[in-house]
């Protein structure tokens, strides 16, 4: 007799906390929900609350009439709940309903069933007998099932059932939304679960198990599954389904984040990029994420939009560069920021671009040297900070022998052929620093810093003598090169148009004393 004493204040109790939650669940919903969603689960929840108050006041009864009525405002709850849960995961699923009257027609079972529960008394449809049990409070009232008493749980558990089925497709094509889908699933089974084993052992086994009826604490769990689905998963807030499935249309990487750069959600797009995105658990920091940007974790504490660049190395090992537009989430009013949108957009191809249009610029297309124009840009700049630094710097000028007897006689694309050996064998013998072009038509230049005049000449005589002994290659023939170099020192020279023309004169010397040498400039030109 204690031990039921116990378990009634117990049982008492747990309801009177579980409606105070299902009054706060509604009252976040409202407050926090922007979604149209949320109007079949308030509805939902506002059902599961009409059940639990009835039975609480079935329990708080203490006569037949009274637990009567605290029943009839309990199956106001259960009769809509089956229908309203199936309404709310079609809803959140986005299933569409093909015929519109279809919904009509499935509110007709719930009706009948409440007609059914508000007349029993009269009729003896629901229960054909019932008396209250004054020695066992807690299992309220004692039925006798009437014959339209499964009319009642049968349609609640087709629809419950349906509702299920349909979550579980949706789980299938949508496995980021698994665990919350999960949860709903949970939340619809319970019900289901519970008055299936309460007919069972009632009214099946003729109480062989015991008169126990968890139907209302399948609600309480049902209560709890939902807040942890609201406040842990965001069941509306940021994610919903609808958006989470047009969110995977984007093409660029989106990521949700929270004020303190914590995981909300992402597109497929996002988790493409960064796989880890696909483990990682809602509300885990993003820092976790391998490859994750540091630019994207010293994001400012601000309200406005900005935009930022990053660069991540591709599977090869190259560089890919990618742009990041950070936009903030306020909650309604703009008075609250939530969190932030992170877009981002892969902008490789268009920085790869941005650099070959830059260097078509400076360099020339045949030979991958510089032009003359960029070589004019940065030798003046090397001459003028010679001067400053009172250094010496000296320029050559090469110029192929008898080039026009090649383009005769062998054609334009051995020209060609022999511009670009020759573009090579003069980048393996100079300095890393120092400036090579191509100055125009079969002349190159070559601008040396910080040397002497045997430096200068040692070079020049290991550049002709490096690109004599590698001839050219082309259609199965050896095609034979030489240089006629000029070089010129910059001391005491005061332009270095002037440098350039003494390098010049030099190279017309070296070939008027027979080609295929080098002349320094004043010795004798």
């Amino acid at each position: 007799m204690f031990q039921n004493f116990i378990a009634y204040i117990c049982t008492i109790v747990l309801l009177f906390v579980s409606i105070i939650v299902t009054v706060y669940l509604i009252i976040v919903t409202f407050w926090n929900c922007r979604s149209e969603k949320r109007n079949y689960f308030v509805l939902c929840v506002l059902a599961i609350l009409m059940y639990l108050i009835g039975h609480f006041c079935e329990l708080t009864a203490f006569s037949t009439e009274g637990s009567l009525v605290a029943v009839k405002i309990m199956y106001v709850g259960s009769c809509f709940l089956p229908l309203l849960s199936l309404f709310f995961v079609a809803d959140y699923c986005d299933f569409e309903w093909r015929k519109k009257y279809l919904k009509h027609l499935l509110a007709i079972p719930p009706c009948i069933g409440l007609l059914i529960v508000w007349t029993t008394e009269y009729t003896g449809w629901l229960y054909s007998s019932c008396r209250f049990d004054a020695d066992n409070p807690l299992m309220g009232l004692r039925i006798e099932e009437g014959p339209l008493y499964y009319f009642v749980y049968g349609y609640a558990a087709i629809y419950t059932a349906a509702g299920c089925a349909l979550l579980i497709r949706t789980m299938r094509r949508h496995k980021e939304q698994f665990k919350p889908l999960l949860l709903l699933f949970a939340v619809l089974a319970a019900p289901l679960l519970a008055n299936g084993g309460y007919i069972l052992c009632t009214f099946i086994l003729k109480n062989a198990l015991g008169n126990i009826n968890f139907t209302p604490f399948s609600m309480i769990a049902a209560i709890v599954l939902f807040y942890i689905n609201i406040m842990r998963y965001d069941l509306f807030d940021i994610v919903p389904m609808a958006y989470s499935m047009t969110l995977d249309y984007i093409r660029d990487a989106l990521v949700l984040v929270s004020l303190d750069m914590k995981y909300m959600g992402s597109n497929k797009a996002a988790r493409r990029l960064f796989p880890d995105l696909e483990n990682l658990r809602r509300s885990a920091a993003v820092a976790q994420v391998e490859n994750w940007p540091d630019e994207l974790l010293r994001i400012p504490d601000s309200s406005e939009e900005f935009s930022l660049h990053f660069v991540l190395p591709d599977e090869d090992g190259q560089a890919r560069y990618f742009s990041a537009q950070i936009d903030p989430i306020f909650a309604r009013g703009k008075q609250r920021l939530l969190g932030r949108i992170i877009l981002i957009q892969d902008i490789t191809g268009s920085i790869r671009m941005m650099k070959k249009l830059e260097e078509a610029a400076y360099t020339d297309a045949l030979t991958g040297l510089y032009n003359r124009r960029h070589f004019m840009e940065l030798a003046m700049m090397q001459f003028e900070r010679a001067k400053r630094e009172n250094t010496v710097c000296y320029v050559m000028m090469l110029d192929l022998d008898f080039f026009k007897r090649v383009n005769d006689t062998h054609g334009h694309l051995a020209g060609d052929a022999v511009l670009r050996k020759v573009a090579v064998c003069i980048k393996e013998i100079v300095r890393s620093y120092d400036l090579v072009a191509r100055y125009g038509g079969e002349e190159f230049v070559v601008m040396i810093s910080d040397a002497d005049e045997e430096t200068a000449l040692r070079l020049a005589e290991r550049i002709r003598a490096h690109v004599e002994e590698n001839s050219c290659l082309y259609d199965g023939r050896r095609l034979p090169i030489t240089f006629s170099i000029g070089v010129a020192s910059g001391e005491g020279v005061d332009s270095f148009e002037t440098l350039l023309r003494y390098a010049d004169d030099a190279m017309y010397a070296a070939k008027e004393s027979g080609r295929n040498r080098v002349v320094l400039h004043g010795a004798g030109c």
